[in-house]
């Protein structure tokens, strides 16, 4: 655990929220309090698979790069539901769950990174049928939208279930993996289909 950073200040939360517009939710602000984020000097993820946790300041860079990135390749047509159903129902993309298929949403805050193009968000702009607040991971090189936990608490409580059962291994130098392939095939979600 030495990679996990010391606990972040309330005025480091604050410039998260100031910076960004958008509030963090109460049981991460709680984690923040013991750790802000993990250092991104190793591999080693506390979340597995090398999904670090970022830091305040890198919660707050890496939302005005998602920005940036956003308004150069604003697209109005991908942001049609048409598009949606269209990319989802050849394969191109794959929607799981209530994830509203985006390049990058202003109200999408990022909380973790993995491999510098995976990264997880607190979305308060959920598809029908989401949570305000709920996570989502975005892997735009597979094209891939999935819905993880409702919350930060939820996420963790899964996740050592996972490693409790199996779904995870440890390796000897520390780095956590899971031990089966994601689906990426999980069909045309409801909200989608209805819409």
């Amino acid at each position: 655990m030495q990679h996990l950073n010391k606990p972040a200040s309330p005025a480091d939360i604050h410039a998260v929220e100031q910076e960004t517009g958008l509030s963090l939710p109460e049981d991460y602000k709680h984690f923040l309090k013991h750790h802000n984020g993990e250092d991104g000097t190793s591999w080693l993820a506390i979340l597995g698979d090398g999904n670090q946790l970022l830091p305040c300041d890198g919660i707050i860079s890496q939302y005005k790069l998602d920005q940036d990135i956003a308004r150069e390749f604003y697209d109005p047509d991908m942001e049609t539901i048409e598009f949606w159903k269209d990319r989802t129902a050849s394969g191109v993309i794959f929607v799981d769950g209530p994830v509203k298929p985006l390049m990058r949403h202003p109200k999408w805050l990022p909380f973790t990174c993995m491999n510098g193009d995976v990264y997880r968000y607190f979305d308060y702009d959920p598809a029908p049928g989401g949570t305000p607040g709920q996570i989502i991971e975005v892997d735009p090189e597979n094209c891939s939208y999935t819905r993880l936990a409702a919350t930060f608490s939820e996420l963790v409580d899964s996740y050592l279930a996972e490693l409790q059962s199996g779904v995870y291994s440890v390796s000897g130098d520390g780095f956590i993996e899971r031990t089966t392939e994601k689906d990426l095939s999980p069909g045309m979600p409801e909200w989608l289909k209805n819409a």
